[in-house]
């Protein structure tokens, strides 16, 4: 820190006069104020790091190839399974959520290709799911409430239409002129 002094021994310094005086010193002056500057011990141990650990890396694959040379193609299919595998999980946890009259169904009118699976959630299967709801031949895959049926007075604890079984018999005793009940 002596080569400090040397500098600053005339009084204070703007940072151009500080860059001036370093260089006529032979002193390379660094803007460290955006962490651009790594001491030179640090900068070596990390290269050191990366060759040892890229030489590990090499001696790790060149012994899986050993053992099975196709493993990097198998542990790919392997990932790509697994993803496929989370995919219809979310997808059939969604349909479920849905409440189609029958998942297995309705899978058959989804167009997978443009759904995605992110954080658990399938995207771009409400926009379809809606869209498959509202259509004329499509409706019947989801359930719906049950029709609120009005044939009889006591159903439902209210006054409801006339009894169907009612209104037969009289219209068969209008037409056979019977007053007798069937």
């Amino acid at each position: 820190m002596e080569f400090l002094k040397e500098l600053f021994s005339g009084g204070p310094l703007s940072y151009d006069q500080l860059v001036q005086a370093a260089e006529e010193r032979g002193i390379q002056a660094v803007n460290a104020a955006g962490g651009a500057y790594v001491p030179q011990a640090e900068l070596e141990h990390a290269h050191g790091q990366i060759a040892t650990l890229t030489g590990q890396l090499s001696d790790a694959s060149k012994k899986l190839e050993g053992y099975d040379p196709e493993w990097r193609a198998k542990a790919e299919a392997d990932r790509q399974r697994l993803e496929a595998q989370q995919f219809d999980f979310a997808l059939e946890r969604a349909l479920a959520a849905a409440k189609p009259r029958n998942a297995k169904a309705l899978l058959n009118f989804l167009d997978r290709d443009k759904l995605t699976l992110a954080g658990g959630e399938i995207i771009g299967l409400d926009k379809q799911l809606e869209a498959l709801k509202k259509g004329e031949d499509t409706a019947f895959l989801f359930e719906t409430a049950p029709p609120r049926r009005t044939g009889m007075t006591h159903q439902y604890g209210g006054e409801g239409a006339p009894d169907k079984k009612d209104m037969a018999n009289a219209a068969l005793r209008s037409l056979f002129g019977s007053e007798h009940r069937i």
